[in-house]
């Protein structure tokens, strides 16, 4: 990574844990034009449907489109909601504040 990336990207893991399924790694990063907000989960080797895959829920905002929004207010509101539908209750939050988003499940396998 050279040292234009490495200052204009920096991520925040919100909450990392495992249980019997999975790994659940939810995850605040700024890439430069965007800041995204993903929820991962990685399931147990032999409890995932098709081994191998995984699963991304994200959201992205274009940094143009935050309407004076930063990083830290919406790290802020991410840590002050619960994990339980937190990526609902952003999307809410967003629209609610008019800002425009892109948001997907993604899947892939290893």
């Amino acid at each position: 990574m050279n040292q234009l990336e490495s200052l204009n990207k920096k991520s925040v893991i919100l909450r990392k844990f495992n249980n019997k399924i999975a790994t659940y790694t939810d995850i605040l990063s700024d890439r430069g034009d965007t800041i995204s907000y993903l929820e991962i989960i990685t399931p147990d080797e032999g409890k995932e449907i098709i081994k191998g895959m995984e699963y991304e829920d994200y959201v992205d905002i274009f940094k143009k489109d935050l309407k004076g929004l930063t990083f830290n207010q919406i790290l802020i509101f991410l840590r002050n909601t619960t994990p339980d539908k937190r990526i609902e209750k952003f999307k809410k939050f967003l629209i609610k504040r008019n800002i425009k988003f892109k948001s997907d499940l993604f899947t892939w396998v290893s």
